[in-house]
């Protein structure tokens, strides 16, 4: 399919499975490419229960991998996104797992050139075995968020099953976000390896204009800060009370719980995220908020939405500020949003917009004014985004810094896609 696009010099859009909701779905990002739908390349190539880790094409779902994990000792990293979005489509995008950032996962791929050669990364082998990454230069990441190449496998790793999976789950009033704020940042530098991926969420700011957008079960007055906690029971005790201890104490908590993951009731509100934290993918919290009986709907649904992703350093001013620059906007817009800051690190956070509408022009146009805006204040204050939707993306390079080249990255495309035929705008752009 490359060398053919090659002759008749049209070029291809990859796509896994199509579910990148909010950022551009299945459309590409420039007019005029034929869409490579790899959704039928859905082989699991290798699955080594003994070392731990899969080798997966990118149709392959996180439902079908972890329907082969159940009753062994690993567990997938799943997202709280579709149970039947592609692994490979997610990771690569640098989406963010349950568990930790899933390109903490990503051990290899295998990668088809623009030439129509195949290239394999990180000590994966053209035999679907895996031996780790060996001496030299490795170029894994140099294929994420790229247009160098059409990723056709993945080597990815899994997380050993815990004895023990508990949801801390902690909710404030509005007034709190400072304390609040204090309080992640605490825990999120004290992070250790029983925590999951905390998270400061359901943060809303809500115009009165853009009020209509909000799901039913939507709270605009309190916010919520969650992290799961895996290990054995003693060290997952441990680290609940260390968490308890920090979380309670904030003035302005309305409510603090701490679930055991495997006993928590279907009827209960957080039941889907206790499956998260389990390694078990679904869909239930999705259908929930957009009024959908089925993912496919997602794009049909009453209530739309875009997504803005940029990186947020772990400090009370910045993330202070973030929330600051997005409400100005809101407000100025009149469209809502619902802020989350996922603590990827001790030292940054991953922040997830969802900017929803009602699916009707005024309002669709509104929002993504919106999301322009808050992109350039964004830049502007030093929150460049880490994710893109199909509208900037062909910018976020350039636009990331006044003194960015991307001169070596040019090398490279030239190099791996010298027709500049995969996915011309995808973040690379050549000839600038």
């Amino acid at each position: 399919m490359v060398l053919r696009a090659v002759r008749e010099a049209t070029p291809v859009y990859p796509l896994s499975t199509g579910r990148n909701w909010g950022m551009g779905s299945r459309n590409p990002v420039i007019d005029g490419c034929t869409i490579l739908d790899l959704s039928r390349m859905n082989t699991i190539r290798t699955l080594d229960l003994d070392r731990g880790y899969a080798v997966v094409e990118p149709g392959v779902t996180q439902r079908q991998l972890v329907e082969l994990l159940d009753g062994t000792p690993w567990m997938l990293n799943v997202t709280s996104g579709c149970a039947d979005a592609s692994i490979v489509g997610n990771t690569i995008e640098r989406g963010d797992g349950t568990i930790r950032p899933r390109v903490e996962d990503l051990l290899g791929l295998e990668v088809v050139l623009g030439t129509g050669e195949i290239m394999t990364t990180g000590g994966l082998d053209r035999n679907g075995g895996w031996s780790g990454t060996a001496a030299g230069p490795d170029l894994t990441r140099a294929f994420l968020q790229s247009n160098l190449g059409v990723v056709t496998a993945m080597a990815i790793g899994f997380v050993p099953r815990p004895e023990a999976v508990t949801l801390v789950n902690a909710t404030y009033a509005n007034a709190a976000l400072a304390e609040a704020v204090d309080a992640v940042i605490r825990v999120g530098r004290a992070r250790v390896a029983t925590h999951g991926m905390l998270r400061l969420k359901e943060l809303f700011v809500v115009p009165e204009a853009g009020r209509a957008a909000l799901a039913d079960t939507a709270d605009p007055d309190i916010f919520t800060v969650q992290v799961p906690l895996l290990g054995s029971r003693e060290a997952v005790r441990l680290a609940e009370n260390d968490i308890r201890a920090t979380l309670v104490g904030v003035d302005g908590l309305m409510s603090y719980r701490s679930l055991d993951a495997a006993t928590t009731p279907i009827d209960d509100p957080l039941y889907p995220r206790t499956l998260f934290a389990r390694g078990i993918p679904s869909c239930l919290h999705l259908h929930q908020s957009l009024g959908v009986d089925e993912c496919a709907g997602a794009d049909e649904a009453r209530i739309g939405w875009l997504t803005f992703l940029p990186v947020v350093p772990l400090q009370q001013n910045a993330l202070s500020k973030a929330v600051e620059l997005f409400g100005f906007e809101a407000e100025r817009h009149g469209v809502a949003g619902m802020l989350e800051f996922n603590v990827i690190s001790q030292h940054t956070t991953n922040m997830v917009t969802q900017i929803p509408f009602v699916r009707k022009p005024e309002a669709i146009e509104r929002a993504h004014a919106l999301r322009r805006a808050v992109r350039r204040v964004f830049l502007e204050a030093g929150f460049p985004p880490y994710r893109s939707n199909i509208d900037q993306m062909p910018r976020e390079l350039a636009d990331r810094s006044a003194s960015y080249r991307d001169g070596p990255l040019d090398g490279l495309k030239r190099l791996f896609d010298p027709a500049d035929i995969i996915s011309p705008g995808r973040y690379l752009v050549v000839n600038r």
